[in-house]
Order: structure tokens, then sequence, then C-alpha cells
């Protein structure tokens, strides 16, 4: 995998990583406001980074409060972020669900589809997620219910070019 390996048909592609997180919401809206925003490392109201004011404000990872850092050291927004990943970045979005109450648990069914684009999952996805699982103080009120990994060859580059077509050259 990665554009260096990659079978010739793949070069110039990307992987697609899909993932259906569910949110154990129960939970999560038990928890109080500031543990809430200590998971994230961002305020609930707005969504800024605790370092900020802002939704898009730059998150400071190094700031400090009275000694202790500002953004926990297993908040996801620090374990995710580029700068605690040597750098790689994944092109990332998540997409909210909500498909009605659990029939064993009686608890909401609903949660976050995520998908993310890279050239390379084994050097972007993979140790980001190692991470995450490993440290993310979010993991308490998540459960990964679906993944999967897809090639995604590379799209049209010339009039009558079409998707595709690397896999028959």
């Amino acid at each position: 995998v990665g554009q260096e390996t990659d079978q010739a048909w793949m070069r110039g592609g990307s992987y697609l990583v899909a993932r259906r997180i569910r949110m154990l919401i129960e939970s999560w809206d038990a928890d109080y406001l500031a543990d809430q925003e200590n998971v994230f490392g961002r305020a609930k109201d707005t969504g800024a980074p605790l370092t900020g004011t802002k939704e898009f404000d730059t998150v400071d990872l190094a700031a400090k409060k009275a000694g202790p850092l500002v953004i926990d050291a297993n908040a996801h927004i620090r374990l995710a972020a580029p700068a605690s990943n040597g750098g790689q970045k994944i092109l990332r979005r998540g997409y909210s669900y909500t498909d009605g109450i659990d029939a064993t648990t009686g608890q909401l069914d609903a949660g976050l589809f995520f998908i993310a684009f890279q050239k390379d999952p084994r050097r972007q996805f993979v140790p980001i997620q190692r991470k995450l699982g490993t440290s993310d103080l979010l993991n308490e009120y998540i459960k990964h219910t679906g993944s999967g990994l897809f090639a995604v060859p590379p799209g049209v580059s010339a009039a009558g070019d079409w998707f595709g077509r690397s896999l028959f050259d």
C-alpha cells in the first residue's frame, strides 16, 4: 500500500477508510460538561479548541494553565493532531447517524459514520488509530461497530479518459 509501492492501477489514487462509531449517548449525557470538553479538547458550545475562542482557531498543544496542559495529554484533539503524529494528515469527515433504539439494550443506537481519505493507510490512518485506540479519553463513550478499507483508483486525467481505466491498462 502507498503511492511508491502500489500496483500500477492505484498510482495517483487514494484509500478510503470508513468506520461506524456508536456513541454511548446515555453515559456521555450523564457526564459533566467540563469532562466532555476535556475528552475532546474543545468547548461544547462553540467547537473551539480549549486554547481558542472559535471553532477553526489553531490548537495550541503546548498551552499550560497553572502547570498542567490546557488540552489533556489523552484528549481526542491532541492524539489525532498532525503535530502528534509526525505531521501525518488524513482528509476526514464525520456524518451523524441515528438508527433508533437497540432492541437488546434499550439504548439509543446513534453515533458517527467516519470516512477518511489518505495516500497510505499504513503511514497515516493505522498509526493514528492505534494511538486513539490505546489512549483516547473518548474510548469510554464509543464503540466501533464496523470498518472497511477501500482502494479508490485515480480519477480521469484527460479527455476521453474514464474512471477505473487504470484497472484495464
